[in-house]
């Protein structure tokens, strides 16, 4: 399979599983190679489920009621894993924000994978926690008291890197749309964190210190 080592390294199912086994398993059925060019869904409640890795390109997922950009996609991201087995509940659609490779795996795909290593039922296991885990601490940050507190709440969700260091990587407009905050109390808020030494802003990177 001209995919094979891709798979291996970056979908997360197989992450810890030996490498015979992977092999085993791709050669069942269920994995497709599909493209799509911009603007085009790639994933919504209506569509068929499955896990899509993207292999060249860039997608956004965006939510279904105020049509707010969630999360950007790149290449080796997955998408379609919490609603795998029950898509009617989410209202998320994903969509190519570029042309787009994407390697699927359907339901019976994933099913098979399962019931043949358990490391891969562990795997999926742990991604969906770390899921709700992500959820809960935006709810945190939607439902916070203030703006500060919404604001700090939020970028502690996002992820770090060595220098504890997160990139907002979607535009202010979006970001206060999101959180229910005003565009010009958004930047009150930035400023205030950043008077109080609690992050240290240079665009849309920032660091956050220890508070």
């Amino acid at each position: 399979m001209k995919y094979k080592n891709f798979i291996k390294e970056n979908l997360f199912l197989f992450k810890n599983v030996e490498g015979d086994a992977i092999d085993d398993m791709l050669s069942f059925d269920g994995i497709a190679v599909e493209e799509y060019s911009p603007q085009e869904i790639m994933l919504s409640s209506k569509t068929s489920e499955k896990i899509g890795l993207i292999y060249k390109g860039n997608a956004i997922i965006r939510s279904g009621d105020d049509d707010v950009i969630l999360r950007k996609l790149s290449v080796g991201d997955s998408y379609g894993a919490a609603s795998l087995f029950d898509k009617h509940t989410y209202s998320t659609t994903v969509i190519a924000a570029s042309s787009c490779v994407v390697i699927t795996f359907d339901k019976g795909f994933i099913e098979k994978c399962i019931e043949y290593d358990k490391t891969v039922a562990l795997n999926y296991i742990s991604f969906l926690a770390k899921r709700i885990s992500f959820l809960n601490t935006k709810i945190d940050a939607f439902t916070a008291k203030n703006t500060e507190n919404k604001l700090y709440t939020y970028l502690c969700s996002l992820e770090k890197n060595e220098k504890n260091e997160v990139e907002i990587k979607v535009s202010l407009s979006t970001l206060s749309k999101m959180l229910a905050i005003g565009r010009a109390s958004l930047y009150r808020s930035f400023d205030k964190l950043e008077d109080d030494g609690i992050i240290i802003k240079n665009g849309k990177k920032i660091i956050l210190n220890e508070v």
